[in-house]
């Protein structure tokens, strides 16, 4: 059965939180690492902190250091993410956001940059799921 829940991805910041919550979509963290985070590191291993659908440590690294490009960032990070049950993961975001209240859910990553973002990939492969009834869209601020 395909998910009806409205999905939207952006990145976080002091001024885009609250925006986001204001417009009753639930944050969702897809971020390896937010525990050393004074904005968002209260919520490192709570069910709104979505590590699953985020790229390694090891492979955020190589990109963050250069090491690899970001055609190879891409490719490695579509491999790392076929390996997460994407439907278990909807059903998961689909929960919290009735659970909350939420008119839909965002997933933020750091990257202001839409298009070298692992948050567009996850996108793509998410709207070429089959998944869901609705398209993943950018909120572009």
């Amino acid at each position: 059965m395909k998910s009806d829940l409205k999905i939207y991805t952006s990145f976080v910041s002091p001024l885009t939180l609250p925006e986001f919550i204001s417009k009753e979509l639930l944050p969702i963290f897809i971020i390896r690492n937010i525990s050393n985070s004074s904005l968002i590191g209260k919520y490192s291993d709570t069910p709104i902190h979505v590590k699953e659908l985020s790229p390694s440590n090891e492979l955020f690294r190589e990109k963050r250091d250069r090491r690899i490009t970001q055609e190879e960032f891409e490719k490695r990070y579509a491999i790392e993410i076929s390996e997460v049950n994407l439907e278990k993961q909807l059903q998961k975001l689909e929960q919290l956001a009735q659970c909350s209240g939420a008119k839909g859910v965002v997933l933020l990553g750091y990257g202001s940059n839409y298009e070298n973002c692992h948050r567009r990939i996850l996108s793509d492969i998410l709207n070429n799921s089959g998944l869901l009834n609705n398209k993943v869209r950018e909120i572009i601020q």
